[in-house]
């Protein structure tokens, strides 16, 4: 395997391994812990969860387009993709016993990962360079 290829199939092992993770926790059946009981914590705990999905999809479609790719290509595949996911989560919990399927859900997957991405583009544009520039100072003593 060419070094690119192995680079552009590493960049999806997060993704990858984060999705596999949510079906699993969706998998589950009548999950309700007592921390589920606090008014709208389910709602940030899947804003958390698909905020994680939309860092490791940005991730994996920078590593994965071509060098001159834009930032804001691999951002939108990102969400685009989270969106399908969340879609899919959501359909594959009418299978699962005592799973609800709330759009409310939907929400939060989706407004967590725009905010995980959103986050990813200010790291790429924002602290990526700072680090570099860090780095090489350090390098020149």
């Amino acid at each position: 395997m060419s070094p690119e290829l192995e680079r552009k199939l590493s960049a999806w092992v997060p993704a990858v391994a984060w999705t596999v993770l949510i079906f699993c926790v969706s998998s589950i059946p009548g999950i309700a812990p007592i921390i589920f009981r606090f008014k709208f914590f389910d709602k940030l705990a899947h804003a958390i969860e698909y905020a994680g999905l939309g860092i490791f999809l940005t991730i994996a479609y920078r590593g994965s387009l071509p060098r001159g790719a834009r930032l804001s290509a691999a951002a939108l595949l990102a969400v685009a993709t989270g969106l399908a996911i969340a879609v899919a989560d959501e359909a594959y919990q009418l299978t699962v016993p005592g799973r609800a399927v709330e759009f409310h859900d939907w929400v939060a997957d989706a407004t967590g990962v725009v905010l995980g991405s959103l986050i990813m583009v200010y790291c790429y544009r924002r602290v990526v360079p700072w680090a570099a520039r860090v780095a090489e100072r350090l390098e020149r003593g």
